[in-house]
């Protein structure tokens, strides 16, 4: 019985011995796999065997480190920390541990806890490198530059070749404006390491900050010596040469960078910008595509070229790659983005919408979702939304330009001229050379009657952009109100040198010669323009309409008839040629003519909605509205989409039945068809009015006045909404606006008896 007992022990401890042995070899295992895979940079899966080793012993030091040093790569710094701190309550002398800490707390800017493990660790190790360096950096952080000079010293005899401490001296040097004693320092730590890169870029950045090209440009060069096949001293020498607008040089440079590294993928899309800032788009194109092809699957690049067909117009491409993209990664965040902004330029503003509201959930601190938010809800009218949105961008970034810049479009929009002004000065303090935010704020001057601050906008981006036209276009409109068409005519006149074939500023020059009853050189104009514009016969009929005017000024009846008739063939869409053919045939009481006329050619081609409309127009003329709005009907039975057709049938439905909704989807084709037309957004405008949609309205009728400001009528539109919206400020401004202008438009009366309840 005694043999037997001895015999159960001895198995026992074998077993536990054993086990003990089992453990080990586990724990070592998962740290050796944990280190493999650290060296191949698969951390994910490194921290899960690193894991696992501390469940088998949790006083593995070795891992714990490792394992700290895992988490940083993963960008998990909290988590790095926690671990130091566990080798610490482990092994209390543990002076790596000490030292990674250190760093940690200097970069919170904990100085006092920070040298406190300095202390510790110098009184065991005072020749401790890394720990010095880091004390000195401490009296950096202080502003102590003396002690930490010394510091740095103390270094050198340890290391003479301590490239930290010497660049760390020459910065205390610079600090305290010895620039010849820093740059020695520099020039020392390049002829430690010639070939290193970042070290020779601290010299380069100093030269720079000196403003000495002829020795930046230099040690580009010796960096491309030192290294000729590092493709980034190539790509730093181009960046070099475009800053200095030696662009040849720069393209130069940037080629040599991917032949030295034609797998480079960095190099394609660097150049591939290079060629966009220039405006070579088909180059630019050609760069990113060859980028693609290195990494057809990457992404990023995808994304990259999806964002240059949307910033050069083609949004058909770029909806295209968007697809694609979001096929195979739904969630791609870049992508969805871009589809955001993308919906925005189409005005489907209702489509992005939901599409921010998650991307702003799912990044709670990124400002842009927010901005694009604001520009959703200011297209839709709904001012107050906008503006929080644009607040909120502004709180996660105080700097963020675009968010200022759209707070001030805002107030703009809302005739809020002081705050308008106010947000469009703070933007351009982030940006002194935005053009539309300088124009925003001219505007915002102008609404607050301060014409020579608004003046002194315009020249400024004159002198900054001479060569665009927006602002001479923007002046001559100023000296317009301010009754000086001579100095009016002379900014026109430059504008339309910048560009002859902007039609705003054909269209100013033509009526000031028209009031100087300078006839012929109006025609000749005219003339002029027809061949300018060849074959785009929306802009031939606009044209056609404007020759039509000036004839009416000259009594020339028979020659405006024909100069209408040429502007429907050219664009029978176009509403405002029936309207002035319309005028005519009343001035010439021969309206039952002009029927039988239009009625011939419908006998003639019934498929015809021309004249229809023009019948319906001489029905509305003389207000027999039920005979207009069939013959609206009959052309659209014609022709669904005859944008014109739409526009009258919807206005004369929602002033005089009670058929809204159906109103609405009228004036939603015409505004499809004609999106630029002030009298189909007037319209539309007051569809949105009638469902009590206020604020869509609103930003109809605001965009309509872009177009013709001093229309009476849709002045008065925008006050009754205003009014709606409780905002009895505006209201008022819009009212007397409108009654400024005229006091005998048909609802004159109603605007005048609404202006004096609201300023009771």
């Amino acid at each position: 019985m005694r043999f037997s007992l001895r015999i159960i022990c001895i198995i026992f401890v074998t077993i536990f011995l054993i086990g003990c042995q089992s453990d080990v070899e586990k724990k070592e295992s998962f740290f050796n796999r944990g280190s493999k895979y650290y060296e191949n940079k698969e951390y994910k899966k490194a921290e899960i065997e690193l894991k696992n080793a501390l469940k088998i012993d949790p006083n593995y030091v070795d891992a714990y480190h490792l394992l700290a040093k895992n988490m940083l790569k993963l960008g998990n710094i909290k988590g790095a920390f926690s671990i130091y701190n566990t080798i610490i309550q482990i092994d209390k002398n543990n002076i790596e541990a000490h030292l990674k800490l250190s760093e940690f707390l200097l970069l919170e800017k904990k100085t006092e806890q920070a040298m406190e493990k300095i202390v510790f660790i110098l009184e065991k190790d005072p020749e401790n490198i890394v720990a010095l360096l880091v004390k000195a950096q401490i009296f950096m952080e202080k502003k102590f530059f003396d002690k930490a000079f010394t510091v740095y010293e103390t270094v050198l005899k340890l290391d003479s070749k301590s490239i930290p401490a010497l660049q760390n001296m020459a910065k205390i040097h610079i600090i305290e404006r010895r620039t010849d004693a820093a740059e020695s320092l520099l020039l020392k730590t390049i002829e430690i390491d010639p070939k290193s890169l970042p070290v020779r870029m601290i010299l380069i950045g100093f030269y720079i900050q000196l403003g000495n090209m002829e020795k930046t440009e230099y040690q580009l060069h010796q960096a491309i010596e030192s290294t000729p096949e590092n493709h980034e001293a190539h790509i730093l020498l181009g960046n070099f040469y475009f800053n200095q607008k030696k662009f040849d040089l720069a393209e130069t440079s940037y080629l040599n960078a991917i032949k030295n590294a034609p797998s480079s993928l960095n190099s394609y899309l660097i150049i591939a910008r290079f060629y966009e800032k220039l405006n070579d788009k088909e180059k630019s194109l050609e760069m990113y595509t060859k980028a693609l092809s290195l990494e057809p699957d990457n992404v990023d690049v995808q994304n990259t070229i999806a964002r240059f067909y949307y910033e050069h117009g083609d949004l058909k491409s770029s909806k295209e790659i968007i697809s694609d993209i979001l096929l195979k990664r739904p969630q791609y965040l870049p992508a969805r983005m871009l589809k955001s902004e993308v919906l925005i330029s189409e005005k489907k503003f209702s489509e992005a919408l939901p599409l921010l509201m998650d991307l702003a959930k799912e990044e709670p601190n990124a400002p842009r979702p927010h901005y694009f938010k604001g520009l959703c809800f200011l297209g839709m009218g709904d001012y107050d939304q906008a503006k929080a949105s644009a607040g909120k961008a502004v709180e996660l970034n105080p700097g963020y330009f675009k968010a200022h810049m759209l707070y001030a479009d805002i107030y703009l929009h809302e005739r809020s001229y002081d705050l308008a002004q106010k947000e469009a000065t703070t933007a351009l303090n982030l940006n002194p050379n935005d053009y539309y935010t300088r124009i925003i704020r001219a505007r915002a001057f102008i609404g607050n009657n301060k014409v020579g601050e608004a003046e002194e906008d315009y020249l400024k981006l004159i002198e900054l952009f001479p060569d665009n036209p927006k602002a001479y276009y923007q002046l001559g409109l100023l000296k317009i109100a301010l009754k000086d068409p001579d100095t009016a005519i002379d900014y026109f006149n430059t504008a339309y040198s910048k560009n002859n074939k902007l039609l705003d500023v054909f269209a100013q020059i033509i009526k000031i010669n028209v009031f100087k009853k300078e006839f012929d050189i109006a025609h000749k104009l005219c003339e002029k323009q027809l061949q300018l514009y060849a074959d785009q016969q929306p802009l031939i009929a606009i044209v056609h309409t404007i020759e039509a005017g000036i004839f009416l000024s000259q009594n020339q009846i028979e020659n405006a008839k024909s100069s209408l008739s040429k502007a429907i063939a050219a664009n029978p869409d176009y509403l405002s040629p029936y309207a002035t053919q319309a005028q005519i045939f009343l001035a010439e009481n021969n309206r039952e003519k002009a029927i039988a006329q239009y009625q011939e050619m419908i006998n003639k081609n019934p498929k015809l909605p021309v004249p229809h409309m023009m019948i319906g127009i001489i029905y509305d003329s003389y207000k027999n509205f039920e005979k207009a709005a069939d013959h609206y009907r009959k052309a659209l039975e014609i022709n669904p989409d005859y944008a014109p057709a739409a526009n009258n049938l919807a206005y004369h439905l929602l002033q005089r039945t009670n058929q809204i909704d159906e109103a609405l989807r009228l004036a939603r084709v015409a505004k499809e068809k004609l999106p630029e037309d002030p009298g189909v957004m007037d319209t539309l405008g007051m569809v949105y009015y009638k469902k009590s949609l206020y604020g869509n309205a609103v930003n109809e009728f605001l965009d309509s006045l872009k177009k013709f400001p001093e229309n009476p009528v849709v002045n008065y539109h925008l006050g009754m909404a205003y009014h709606k919206k409780e905002n009895k400020e505006l209201a008022i401004a819009a009212l007397k606006k409108a009654l400024q202008i005229s006091d005998k438009f048909e609802d004159a009366g109603h605007a005048k008896q609404l202006l004096s309840e609201l300023e009771k």
